[in-house]
């Protein structure tokens, strides 16, 4: 029983220490209010050196919470390349069918984990049902892959020298940049010519329609015709050779089907992107106008739109790059640019003041 007292009695004596030692930390803890008006109390640099010194020691302690193999990883920490290595195969599989090509093909470049299983012949269907969350989107054609596909539609880079483009073309397959338009063939009969006569009386040979500045008509692709010339001249009977004939056409037939569908699109596609991105430029300059109420110059930036058309400035107020921007304005972006905005309209304001003076006069 002695024992037993004495053990409640450290335990006691142990327990009052916490309870004592919790309290006096309580007490010593400062409220976030006090240290504040304890910051504004000091002089300007040392309230710099303080700040400085706070945000060392966070960078330290975010520095040393990152796993190493991720410290030199750009982005949120390879956490893609990692849930590849540790998540179950069939979740990331579930996921994946709640996605579009587009981000598949993304994913694809993000590691090599990714990229082998996205690219593998069993994600096909994956890839089918990533399809089918597009509205609209026309059937995968038979010559090419999903990858080939998803790459065809949303790639934006021209296949050859990786320039940006928008248009496609269709038959080809391809995209190409103006510079390597202009080395297509000419789709006339010096090109035929050079075709056998089975193939150039066929009419089974694609062409795409230039229309560039510099060019304008029918162009082939030598690839692709010297493809169709030596799968021709392999062929040793005139059955095989009429059956390949026959199959060419209507090869022909179902990619122009499909080029149209594809075309009628794309088109759709990017009229809707120019409504979102119009739509993102308004919110953007609203937002703009309303910062700049609360700080006295929206009017005069509703001045300076109002005479857009003849305006004394070449820069008008709705053009200017940093209103235009299809980009939501954050508080962070609104900081970096309200300078360079208030020193528009300021030295608007002076321009039309000293114009409607002189007008008085």
């Amino acid at each position: 029983m002695p024992r037993r007292s004495a053990r409640i009695q450290a335990a006691n004596t142990a327990n009052d220490s916490q309870h004592m030692n919790a309290t006096q930390a309580f007490l010593v803890v400062k409220h976030p209010r006090q240290e504040v008006e304890v910051e504004e109390e000091l002089s300007e640099e040392e309230r710099l050196r303080k700040r400085r010194k706070r945000a060392s020691a966070s960078g330290k302690t975010k520095k040393g919470s990152v796993p190493k193999p991720f410290r030199k990883v750009r982005g949120r920490l390879g956490l893609l390349e990692r849930m590849a290595k540790d998540v179950p195969v069939e979740i990331i599989l579930e996921v994946f069918c709640y996605l579009q090509p587009r981000d598949l093909l993304r994913l694809a470049r993000t590691s090599l984990e990714l990229r082998n299983i996205l690219m593998s012949k069993t994600s096909e269907d994956i890839w089918l049902a990533a399809r089918q969350n597009v509205k609209d989107l026309p059937p995968r054609p038979r010559d090419l892959s999903e990858p080939q596909y998803a790459y065809l539609l949303y790639e934006p880079c021209c296949h050859v020298c990786d320039r940006r483009v928008v248009s496609v073309l269709w038959s080809f397959r391809m995209r190409c940049c103006k510079f390597l338009l202009n080395r297509f063939p000419v789709f006339d009969d010096e090109f035929l010519a050079k075709q056998p006569k089975e193939i150039r009386d066929s009419y089974i040979l694609p062409r795409e329609l230039i229309q560039t500045t510099e060019r304008w008509g029918f162009v082939s692709h030598n690839g692709i015709a010297a493809r169709y010339k030596a799968e021709f001249e392999t062929l040793q009977t005139p059955e095989e050779r009429d059956a390949w004939l026959d199959r060419k056409r209507e090869e022909k037939l179902q990619s122009r089907k499909h080029t149209s569908l594809c075309g009628s699109w794309f088109n759709r596609r990017e009229a809707e992107r120019t409504l979102e991105l119009n739509h993102i430029r308004e919110s953007r300059k609203e937002d703009i106008l309303s910062r700049l109420g609360e700080i006295g110059w929206r009017e005069e930036a509703e001045i300076m739109m109002k005479i857009e058309g003849c305006s004394l400035r070449r820069i008008t107020f709705s053009r200017h790059k940093l209103v235009k921007q299809p980009r939501k304005l954050t508080d962070y972006g609104w900081n970096a640019i309200k300078d360079e905005l208030l020193k528009l309209l300021s030295d608007h304001k002076e321009e039309r003041t000293k114009a409607e003076s002189n007008i008085g006069k």
